[in-house]
């Protein structure tokens, strides 16, 4: 399951409500760092998988080319990034025919069923048959479609609908159809955010439409819950001042863009407001960033500049990432440190992420960072210019909530007008947010429940 959305305790309170006994399948990750009650909790057997996968060079080929198959700028630049990434290692003859397959196969009308067929027939798993039987499981809820990012859930899935028993599905990422890859099953019932995003999915995956359902984004119902805490009770919280104008950053994986933000609002800044505001960054919690070198350096400098430093991957000493993995299953009663941050903060400065959109849902003014100040050794992946290209970034609603800086100089005259002006962008924002999301009313959760209940 998708942690941070069906892991949260209102989400297992709504299951327990909805007369539902659920049971958890965690990855060893989760599974192996805590201790869980053995009736609810089961291990997700990804290292069965992994091996499987490992083994069979055609199962390797037919994930990577659903990977593909979506037609979507998208997945046009990935396909790209991965031809960049094996570039150095491969022949040029083998490069060249993996590129010239690749895009022949991507075009050819149904070959994404089709090579989900394939795997499904040819490369069946049975690790978790018994546990479907023992515990008497009768209807199982998933992330994705068993696409890119989701074969492990894909798995698990296809399992259970080899033993007969429903199979429902929830979209976790306002991305997952357009980036994914093509899905690996049909789920007895689809749960999507929003009408454009059940376009998308019948266009891209040729979706049956009477297998889908407008639910909302679970994750979100969060943020239309009241807070515990003031502004001002939060900020003094994390030692900042609550008289103070609030600067939030949220990066990507690119390191580089970490130290143009140091240089920008800790060497230069004096440039606003006389430097007196209060500045925030939050990394992004992926390997690429916190295990890297270059993070250790730059998060030094910045708690040495009196920053906070909001990080959701810190690691303690031992290098241990408990701490992390209890806010991802909610198994800790700290303060949710996003959401405040998302709707106590003044302006979002950003690397076209997610991000974006959870401020549109908090009507926090974003600046998305548009341009590299360095790029020489920089691979194209984690370049501005590579994320404005992809499809899910080009929305013109998503342009229009939002400003681009392609300059320094801009990015600081964002700033100044959204500090002077909150009120800037704000319908586009909420226009943008149910586009991407539907309703938001807090109740994605429950509407989720209410179509499992009634196909079960």
């Amino acid at each position: 399951m998708a942690a941070r959305a069906f892991h949260q305790p209102y989400f297992r309170q709504r299951l327990t409500e909805g007369g539902f006994k659920p049971l958890y399948f965690l990855s060893p990750t989760y599974f192996r760092t805590f201790d869980f009650d053995p009736e609810q909790y089961f291990e997700l057997q990804v290292e069965q998988y992994d091996e499987q996968y490992q083994k069979h060079f055609l199962l390797q080929q037919l994930r990577m080319l659903r990977r593909f198959v979506v037609v979507t700028d998208t997945t046009d630049l990935r396909f790209r990034e991965m031809i960049e990434t094996k570039l150095y290692d491969a022949t040029l003859l083998g490069m060249a025919t993996q590129m010239t397959y690749v895009t022949a196969v991507r075009h050819i009308p149904g070959i994404g069923e089709w090579l989900a067929w394939l795997e499904r027939r040819f490369f069946a798993t049975h690790a978790h048959d018994k546990d479907f039987q023992e515990q008497g499981v009768q209807c199982v809820l998933t992330p994705g479609m068993g696409n890119f990012n989701f074969w492990n859930e894909g798995n698990f899935t296809l399992e259970a609908q080899r033993m007969r028993i429903p199979v429902f599905a929830a979209i976790t990422n306002y991305d997952n159809v357009v980036n994914m890859g093509y899905r690996g099953f049909t789920p007895n019932c689809l749960g999507v955010w929003s009408k454009q995003m059940a376009d998308e999915v019948i266009k891209l995956h040729r979706y049956p439409s009477n297998k889908i359902e407008v639910i909302g984004a679970v994750q979100y119902d969060r943020f239309m819950r009241p807070l515990l805490l003031s502004r001002e009770e939060f900020l003094k919280s994390i030692h900042l001042d609550p008289a103070k104008k609030t600067i939030f950053f949220a990066g990507g994986v690119n390191i580089n863009h970490y130290f143009e933000i140091y240089r920008s609002f800790v060497e230069r800044k004096g440039r606003l407001l006389n430097g007196n505001y209060n500045f925030v960054v939050r990394p992004q919690p992926h390997a690429k960033l916190i295990d890297s070198p270059g993070w250790r350096i730059i998060e030094k400098l910045f708690t040495q500049a009196g920053i906070y430093v909001s990080n959701p991957g810190s690691i303690d000493a031992s290098g241990d990432r408990g701490n992390e993995l209890r806010l991802d299953l909610g198994l800790t009663n700290e303060q949710d440190e996003l959401n405040y941050l998302l709707r106590y903060s003044d302006v979002l400065i950003n690397n076209f992420s997610t991000m974006g959109l959870e401020a549109a849902i908090c009507d926090l003014p974003t600046i998305y960072v548009g341009y590299d100040a360095y790029t020489f050794g920089v691979r194209f992946g984690v370049t501005t210019r590579f994320q404005q290209r992809m499809t899910h970034n080009r929305r013109p609603l998503r342009l229009r909530a939002s400003k681009v800086a392609t300059s320094e100089e801009e990015l600081w005259l964002h700033i100044e007008q959204y500090l002077s002006d909150r009120t800037i962008d704000r319908e586009a924002r909420q226009e943008y947010a149910i586009s991407e999301c539907g309703e938001l009313d807090g109740n994605a959760a429950d509407r989720l429940m209410q179509m499992i209940k009634t196909r079960v």
